[in-house]
């Protein structure tokens, strides 16, 4: 829950509370009149008689008793019965007054049950203080202040009111409390202080303040199971802890501006650590409560076992209940079961350990990890239970490690470790293991290393990377290879993910550890992920050296590969990632930059970065050199770098943008320096701006450049030649149509060798075949202003009518579509010509009927059948087993009934398409009646250009039916 929710519901049960408890004392008290006093001022009417005293009431009114007294005649605040508005029902009021009299000004808090409603009025010019108050172990204190008075109204369905003056309340209250059992978990503090804000211009906000917050949070029996006598109080400096709650941020931790807080306090007990105690806001069945948890890791006395808990603690609900205090509620504490318990042995030859512990997705997680000296396994398993989101879902990394050297394989390689990964209704996340493999962390799934100390984070990885699918299995094996007594390492799995769409994973992780993988002068280290989608089809591969270093210098960077097929194919080859301007293609992630930092340290550094790339329609290059010399703010800065990009399609064209410059610095002020940043584009016209600049102590000159030249020649280009030029001999080729044999065979026919032959060079045609008219020369439906990359008038072009025996309209025949380059027949700007993908999809034909077909000449043909006679089968016997028949039956078909069924079905109801119509979006009123698209583009939009002034925006493409008329 975020703290703007916790607020809500926290203010929703307070004022439920106050509600009742002003019901109950307009209930209790006599009604009464109307205070004179208030005559001719903002509260005439409103304020009602003042009461003699509070009477008994709810736990709120009790906790005003508490800390204001009896509100008696005595008192600086006084009980008034209060009537926001002539009719309202009957509230009461709680009034700060100047001790000099009513003239003074007054400051009142009324509260109306109805809602509740609460009104904050101040007179105009009142400036009030309540000193210092003390009753018992509370105090209070006050100031109001509003010049040109205050009168607002806060409840459910008022709107925010700012603050028409100043105020400042504050409510102490000294003395030890505790919640919770004397022997065994519980809260305590030395004392707490509320105060309530609120200054025009700002929010108003409202502070508690816990002091010396302390808790002890194991049960006696497990305190005295690791060593701790007592009830295990935590020791440390106190710790102030606050609570802030206003409009703007919710209701939160002032330290952090969350729902946690750290706390600095440990467990006191020789053979026991303990880190990360924090004090946490929750929420469980629309109740707020308050946690504290602790994470300890202890020995047991006399045991050769450790044993770690992680975030054990306890929890305590906090009240707002009528009939008891405010505050938390001990009769209710729950301990907190711990999110993670782990163990760990220690007895020669044999060592491991294990960890279970909860996940983010209500599952939980373990691993275990045992070195039995001959060998060392390792297992990792996530098991998440079924509710309303997912399945029952499970995961399972397994692994066994040899010992050094290894099973050796010959020519120095050998065998380190095996394993493999098994998921039910799991699935590969991509993201999350480009993540993985981009942050060099690649180990968490491939046989990890101090697993039980990393437990934590690697079972996050796994989750993360794999995560609930219904559906969906994973399995995969995965082994680790060394070479040179572990100088090499390749670690590597092959994870496939089930069923179709198949797809298939390789990751692995390569470690090259110069002169001793130990202590490694050299580490060079390659996360490898590789993605193969055969439906697709598509080949993926993204390598990181994130995690290298030389000497000390580190290396980092990735590459990148992408060979996809399909209706948008796709090629991306990259090292160090793209140029600046250039759009990356669908799904290809951003890349880190080739580096190697040369740092020797002391002040002195030279990073040195480069990338290139080759995608479909573009190759591109750069780099830079950053050189940074200084000593105490003194000394050398300099830069060099250039990106290049060339674009072959849509059209060709080109960017080159080199800088470089150099400064001398004094105590961290630049003293002289020179720069220059440039770029060239081009070609026809050639295209160089840029600026360049020089700096002398206070000189500085600057100077801006843009040149143009090459202009176009006077002659115009050549105009394109007419598509129809082009068009007709493409029709006219055989490939442009084709009769498509039918998926199935729906009929008895039986082809025979020179009839599938003639079937297959298009001469013949199937009876089922539909006919394709498709063509490569010019996109239809859409409006073209160039051919052949040649200027030709504004035209589209689309296809009236097929005729095959009979004309058949365009209107309900399905579209046909192929792939064109954009920069042959559309005008593209310079963004456009480096953003635009090589090829679009555009209708090119349609697929007719055969409605219209010449049917050959009939002739006789051979459609006798042989019956066969075979001795009945034994019956088949079957093992008991419920939901299954003991016996399986076989029944006879007769010839009769297996003709009737080769007979090609008739469709009894044919469906007419939807014509689509163009209409507004506010009111769906038509706009065009008819803009079928059945030979057009298949963006829709694209082919309605021109037709309607409208921005795309206020219309929308709807099927004519649902049109208003």
């Amino acid at each position: 829950m975020d703290p703007h929710a916790l607020l809500q519901q926290v203010a929703g049960q307070l004022r439920a509370l106050a509600a009742d408890a002003v019901d109950g004392l307009v209930r209790s008290l006599p009604e009464p009149g109307e205070d004179p006093s208030a005559a001719g001022t903002v509260l005439a009417g409103r304020l009602l008689a003042a009461h003699d005293k509070l009477p008994p009431g709810n736990s709120l009114v009790e906790l005003v008793r508490e800390t204001l007294g009896d509100l008696d005649a005595a008192s600086p605040v006084r009980l008034h019965g209060w009537r926001r508005a002539p009719g309202a029902p009957l509230g009461v009021a709680l009034v700060l007054a100047d001790p000099a009299g009513a003239a003074g000004g007054r400051a009142v808090l009324g509260v109306t049950p109805d809602g509740p409603v609460f009104d904050v009025v101040v007179t105009p010019g009142a400036a009030l203080t309540l000193p210092q108050t003390v009753h018992g172990p509370w105090s209070a204190e006050a100031t109001v202040t509003a010049a040109q008075g205050w009168d607002a109204a806060f409840g459910p369905g008022l709107p925010p009111a700012p603050p028409g003056g100043s105020a400042a309340i504050r409510l102490r209250r000294t003395g030890r409390l505790t919640a919770g059992m004397t022997d065994g978990p519980g809260v305590s503090v030395d004392g707490i202080a509320l105060a309530v804000t609120s200054e025009p211009g700002t929010p108003s906000a409202a502070e508690l303040e816990l002091r010396g917050f302390t808790a002890a949070v194991l049960p006696a029996a497990l305190a005295r199971l690791l060593g701790i006598g007592g009830a295990s109080p935590m020791s440390g400096p106190p710790a102030p802890v606050v609570l802030r709650a206003d409009r703007a941020a919710g209701l939160r931790f002032a330290g952090t501006g969350g729902l946690n807080v750290p706390l600095p306090l440990r467990l006191n007990a020789p053979a026991v650590s303990s880190r990360g105690a924090a004090l946490e806001l929750t929420v469980d069945g629309g109740e707020p409560r308050l946690a504290v948890s602790v994470s300890a890791s202890a020995g047991l006395p006399g045991l050769p076992l450790s044993v770690h808990l992680e975030r054990a603690g306890i929890e305590l609900p906090v009240t707002f209940a009528p009939a008891n205090r405010p505050g938390l509620d001990p009769s209710r504490l729950r301990e907190l079961f711990p999110d993670g318990i782990g163990t760990e042995l220690k007895v020669p030859p044999i060592s491991g350990g294990g960890l279970v512990r909860r996940t983010p997705d209500e599952g939980y997680g373990g691993l275990i990890s045992i070195d039995l000296g001959v060998l060392r396994v390792q297992a990792v398993a996530l098991f998440r239970p079924p509710d309303g989101k997912g399945p029952t879902s499970f995961l399972a990394l397994l692994a066994a490690r040899f010992p050094t050297p290894g099973i050796q394989l010959g020519l120095g390689f050998a065998l380190d470790a095996v394993g493999g990964l098994v998921g039910v209704n799991r699935r590969a996340d991509l993201t999350a293991l480009q993540q993985l493999v981009g942050d060099g962390n690649a180990d968490h799934v491939l046989f990890p290393d101090r697993a039980v100390e990393r437990a934590q984070e690697i079972i996050g990885s796994l989750g993360s990377a794999f995560p609930v699918a219904s559906g969906r299995v994973l399995v995969g094996p995965m082994l680790r290879l060394n070479w040179g007594g572990r100088m090499v390492s390749l670690s590597g799995a092959l994870i496939l993910e089930l069923p179709a769409p198949a797809r298939a994973l390789l990751l692995g992780r390569l470690l090259v550890g110069l002169p001793d993988p130990d202590v490694p002068l050299v580490r060079l280290q390659a996360s490898v992920l590789g993605r193969v989608e055969p439906a697709e089809p598509l080949v993926e591969l993204l390598v990181s050296l994130s995690g290298s270093w030389i000497v000390g210098l580190a290396v980092r960077g990735e590459m990148y590969l992408l060979v996809r097929g399909g209706p948008q194919p796709e090629f991306v080859l990259s090292a160090g990632g793209f140029h600046p301007r250039y759009a990356r293609p669908a799904r290809v992630p951003a890349l880190n930059r080739l580096q190697v930092d040369l740092a020797p340290g002391q002040g002195w550094g030279l990073r040195m970065e480069a990338y290139f790339a080759v995608t479909s329609n573009a190759v591109m290059f750069g780099g830079q050199v950053q050189l940074d010399a200084t000593i105490a703010g003194c000394g050398v800065t300099g830069w060099l770098g250039m990106d290049a990009l060339f674009v072959f399609d849509p059209v060709f064209a080109f960017s080159v943008h080199v800088r470089a410059g150099v400064a001398v610095r004094a105590f961290g002020r630049r003293l002289a320096g020179i720069a220059l940043d440039f770029t060239l584009e081009g070609p026809a016209p050639w295209h160089a701006f840029g600026t360049g600049s020089i700096s002398v102590l206070f000189w500085d000159v600057e100077l801006d450049f843009d040149v143009r030249w090459g202009s176009p020649p006077a002659v115009r280009p050549k105009p394109g030649r007419d598509p129809i030029e082009a068009l007709t001999p493409e029709l006219a080729e055989s490939k442009a149509w084709a009769a498509e044999r039918p998926t199935a065979e729906r009929t008895a026919l039986v082809f025979t060798g020179e009839a599938n032959e003639r079937l297959n060079r298009g001469t013949l045609v199937h009876p089922d075949a539909t006919l394709r008219v498709s063509q490569r020369v010019v996109p239809l439906g859409v409006p073209i202003t160039r051919f052949e990359r040649r200027p030709v008038p504004a035209q589209t072009w689309t296809v009236k009518e097929i005729t095959l025996g009979v004309p058949q309209p365009a209107a309900g025949l399905p579209s046909l579509s192929e792939r064109f380059v954009p920069g042959e027949f559309f005008d593209l700007t310079e963004d456009a010509q480096l953003s635009e993908p090589a090829f679009i999809s555009r209708a090119s034909g349609l697929r007719a009927r055969g409605d219209g077909a010449v049917v050959g000449v009939g002739h006789r043909v051979d459609d006798g059948y042989e019956t066969g006679y075979e001795p009945p089968l034994d019956e088949r016997q079957f093992s008991l087993w419920p939901g299954l028949f003991r016996r399986e039956s076989m029944f006879g078909v007769s010839t009769a009934e297996r003709l009737e069924r080769w007979r090609t079905p008739e469709a009894a109801v044919k469906v007419r398409p939807a014509k689509l119509s163009v209409a507004a979006t506010d009111s769906l009123q038509p706009l065009l009646d008819d803009v079928t698209l059945v030979d057009a583009t298949a963006d829709a939009w694209d082919a309605m250009s021109g037709r309607l002034d409208q921005p795309q925006e206020a219309l929308r493409l709807v099927e004519s039916w649902e049109v208003g008329r």
